[in-house]
């Protein structure tokens, strides 16, 4: 704690409320923990709770409604209309109140009354305004929509001035509902992106009104202005306000700069407490491993010298707390906003105050906590925290152990890694067995990589763990049955991973053909510049962008439609595509089938029929990966207790490994 006096420090809110330090769980609420029920369950609740407890000095709580929504139940949209739901959410709220926080409510919007209008559900463009907030949902002047990151498109009506009055009216009724029923301290309204309402209201590319609430910059920030203001005049002074913007339009489409946005958030001041500042589309916004650690800082600290009388906030990849720390002792920003940070260590503050920054996780940046993909798809999870969805029942799942064992660990990726420090923090005697001459399975490619930064330092988190925790490490050693089994273990974990398969493809089996997985490091270095990729999926893509940074030129050719298919849709998918576009060595075409492999590159026959070749000098392959079940069968008969985890048992992800590592060594 002494390490970070900014951090921890108290905040008094221009509203003169005191917030106890400078973090704040911003709006991050899981899918997935919430059934059909129309108010949050225990496992939310105590999710929120645990955020508070960490230490927290607020936490949004995202999912309150009042029951227009298309999908009460999911995606945490609790139905306030109904007053037999709000005892569960002042639950929620009190809980998060028992450790020193304050509660802010995020999930409505003037779009939410909008909706629900009859008047606002017909016109000339009949139910276009009764779509999803992010796609064609309710707009000052119009729709708008970013697509594909080029010109934005405009499609509506512009709403009726009577009719947003009615809705701001309605607003802040449902606030002081809030409040006098469930306990918030306060409303986090989302102004950022131009997706809803009143972020629609803040920029120029949305806003086309010509009355007193469009064109300048003073009109435009005139119905926020008036809005928040009423809920201030109903629900008191001290009821907070926090307003999410964009520090600026996206460039080159004529919007707002950030100068402009210095110059809002002055005329904010007095209606606004808090001023998140975000980046310019929503993607972009959400911190992925194609980021830099904390890209939008720039705009928060411009903002901040403009509007001195409201606490600014940066957020976006505030992970690491000397980073966070710097932030506020530099005065670029009043307070830090996380929302993974939470979501992959639940008790981030405490690991601070006890000095145990070493023991923060690092987060990979996957996004898979927002919305995971394919067979994953219903699930809320994270790569690295394994007990996310899980903290409501994990005492009843684990039991303590009963006595010490001998373990054995065959593999040092990162599923052999978890299992071995879940093991030793258990109180097991643990010796990890690596072939190699380092530990990190198929994370060592995050070495070479330059946007695997976050992924590398999760390898290198649990590289320290071994240390740590005392588990022996044998590297340079290539274990057997016999081995094991004459050592004496009581338990054995195999962790051998999975290896890449090669396609009856004609030629596959070529001098100039190898496997993607072995393309890294002194290796690239003897590839031609001259590549062909087959296989699209996140090996593939991942693997071809790592050789054209290299200056090498690489097609990727992909069966399926699109590539990364098996990759999270929400934000990381378009980032990636975003990352590709930049790369001028970098090209792919998809829905081909490779028919042949030659020493002058690949045929394949396209979604037509039509046959086509892509040259290339060295052919690499990256379409699947088997487990190595067989090779761990052997270890069976070396212990009583015999796991076998990661993808040795299937091949799958690095949540995979962590959780089945985690899982298994918790049964000891």
């Amino acid at each position: 704690m002494k390490r970070y006096p900014k951090l921890f420090e108290p905040i008094v809110l221009p509203n003169g409320v005191t917030i106890k330090n400078r973090m704040e769980s911003t709006p991050s609420g899981l899918h997935f923990l919430q059934g059909p029920e129309p108010y949050p369950n225990e496992a939310v609740i105590e999710h929120y709770v645990n955020r508070a407890k960490s230490g927290a000095g607020i936490v949004v709580v995202t999912g309150c409604s009042t029951g227009s929504h298309p999908n009460p139940g999911h995606d945490q949209n609790w139905d306030m209309s109904d007053g037999h739901n709000q005892h569960y959410v002042a639950q929620l709220v009190e809980g998060i109140h028992a450790y020193g926080a304050k509660a802010l409510h995020r999930g409505l919007d003037i779009n939410e009354f909008l909706m629900a209008a009859d008047a606002f559900a017909s016109g000339e463009n009949g139910n276009a305004f009764l779509g999803n907030n992010y796609d064609v949902s309710t707009g000052i002047a119009s729709a708008y929509v970013v697509g594909d990151g080029s010109a934005p498109r405009y499609d509506g009506i512009e709403c009726p001035k009577k009719l947003m009055l009615e809705c701001a009216d309605k607003l802040a009724d449902f606030c002081l509902s809030l409040k006098r029923n469930c306990g918030f301290d306060g409303i986090w309204i989302h102004g950022a992106y131009r997706h809803q309402f009143i972020g629609r209201c803040l920029s120029p590319l949305t806003n086309k009104r010509m009355d007193e609430f469009g064109g300048s910059i003073e009109n435009m920030v005139r119905y926020p202005r008036l809005v928040f203001r009423k809920i201030k005049e109903k629900c008191g002074k001290s009821f907070i306000v926090e307003l999410s913007i964009s520090g600026h339009d996206p460039e080159g489409m004529g919007g707002n700069t950030l100068e402009d946005t210095c110059k809002m958030a002055k005329l904010l001041e007095g209606c606004v407490d808090i001023l998140q500042v975000k980046g310019p589309l929503i993607d972009e916004s959400h911190p992925v491993q194609f980021h830099e650690e904390t890209p939008w800082l720039y705009m928060a600290e411009a903002v901040k010298k403009s509007a001195p009388n409201i606490a600014v906030m940066t957020v976006g990849g505030c992970f690491y707390p000397e980073t966070n720390e710097g932030i506020l002792a530099e005065g670029k920003a009043d307070m830090i906003g996380m929302a993974r940070t939470w979501i992959s260590n639940p008790d981030y503050c405490d690991r601070l105050k006890a000095g145990r920054e070493e023991d923060i996780v690092p987060c990979i940046r996957c996004n898979k906590c927002h919305v995971p993909c394919g067979k994953d798809m219903w699930r809320s999870f994270c790569s690295v925290n394994p007990k996310l969805g899980l903290e409501d029942k994990l005492e009843r799942m684990i039991e303590p152990p009963k006595k010490s064992l001998k373990v054995a660990v065959i593999g040092g990726g990162p599923a052999g890694m978890q299992y071995a420090m879940t093991a030793a923090q258990r109180g097991h005697k643990v010796t990890l067995y690596e072939a190699s001459d380092k530990l990190g399975g198929a994370l060592k490619h995050t070495d070479y990589a330059s946007f695997k930064w976050p992924l590398k330092q999760f390898k290198n988190y649990l590289i320290h763990q071994m240390d740590k925790n005392g588990v022996e490490v044998k590297l340079n050693t290539k274990a057997t049955g016999e081995m094991i089994k004459n050592e004496g273990y009581d338990a054995v974990a195999v962790a051998i991973g999975a290896a890449p398969t090669c396609p009856p493809i004609p030629g596959a089996d070529g001098d100039n053909v190898r496997f993607a997985a072995d393309c890294y490091g002194d290796a690239a270095k003897e590839l031609s510049d001259e590549i062909v990729m087959i296989g699209g999926g996140d090996i593939g893509v991942e693997t071809a962008l790592y050789l054209a940074e290299l200056g090498k030129k690489v097609k990727v050719l992909e069966m399926l439609p699109e590539l990364i298919m098996d990759a999270p849709h929400a934000h990381y998918k378009n980032m990636v595509h975003n990352y590709w576009r930049r790369q001028p060595n970098f090209s792919f075409k998809c829905g081909v089938r490779v028919t042949g492999i030659d020493k002058d590159g690949v045929t394949y026959i396209d979604h037509k029929g039509d046959e086509g070749k892509a040259p290339a000098k060295d052919v690499l392959l990256a379409i699947g990966m088997k487990a190595k079940t067989d090779l761990a069968m052997e270890f069976a008969e070396s212990a009583d207790i015999f796991n076998v985890i990661g993808d040795c048992d299937s091949a799958s992800s690095v949540a995979h490994a962590v959780r089945t590592g985690f899982a298994l060594a918790s049964t000891l």
